[in-house]
């Protein structure tokens, strides 16, 4: 059974028992946080400070800098360790400094630190459903602001896949830091997609997973902080634009 400090650390940051499970390779019952309990964090296994290195490098799909991989790769060995099947170098549909050319992305992969994969078996095309929730719960463990991205989530019949944002790279855009902390953020519980209504969505996977590294580099749990300033591509794109 999960140790009641660890649990508490889930419950203070919005994870899911499931989610947190899957982190951890645990299953079975989760002790439940009692109301009243004084929360105590405990850094979830796995955190692992990235490289401060952006050279960039082409691998399948387009650019990546050294930064983005080196974290891709650490979530690759989680989930891996995990049996996870899918090969992400492999899985790679997009990548970062695309430059304004994909209009869907509305900019989040025009910097650094972005990452679209697919969930859909290389041969079969079958979707890979058992394969997500683990997947997930590894690059937001690596430091990735990591969200499904569903069959028409973007646009009609918009193809499956994961989205990821790379947490701290110094080089992202300004649509995808908005993913991150901007109104419709990671780190405040929701699925980093603006919205025309103005109404933030929450994250399907639960909340935000924090590592050590990102405490110390100033990031923190959002939900429920009012966000004092317009969110830089996020609120301010233009409304047509948004889903």
């Amino acid at each position: 059974m999960m140790s009641s400090t660890r649990w508490k650390a889930g419950a203070l940051f919005g994870l899911g028992a499931g989610v947190l499970a899957a982190i951890l390779g645990l299953s079975g019952a989760v002790e439940a946080w009692q109301p009243g309990a004084t929360p105590t964090w405990a850094e979830p296994e796995g955190c692992l400070r990235p490289p401060e290195d952006y050279t960039r490098h082409w691998v399948s799909v387009g650019y990546f800098n050294a930064r983005t991989l080196a974290m891709l790769d650490h979530a690759q060995a989680l989930y891996s360790a995990r049996g996870g099947i899918i090969d992400l170098r492999v899985a790679l549909t997009q990548g970062s400094y695309t430059g304004g050319a994909l209009a869907a992305s509305f900019g989040t992969h025009d910097g650094g630190g972005a990452v679209d994969l697919s969930v859909r078996h290389p041969v079969t095309w079958d979707i890979l459903w058992d394969e997500i929730d683990p997947l997930i719960a590894a690059l937001r463990t690596a430091g990735f602001a990591a969200w499904l991205r569903d069959t028409g989530d973007l646009y009609p019949d918009s193809p499956i896949h994961i989205h990821a944002i790379a947490i701290g790279d110094r080089e992202l855009s300004e649509a995808a830091r908005a993913q991150i902390d901007g109104t419709f953020g990671y780190l405040r519980g929701y699925d980093g997609l603006p919205r025309r209504d103005g109404i933030p969505v929450p994250d399907r996977h639960g909340g935000p997973v924090l590592c050590g590294w990102m405490i110390e580099d100033g990031w923190r749990d959002l939900r429920g902080e009012r966000n004092p300033l317009p969110t830089p591509g996020g609120t301010s794109v233009v409304v047509t634009a948004l889903p």
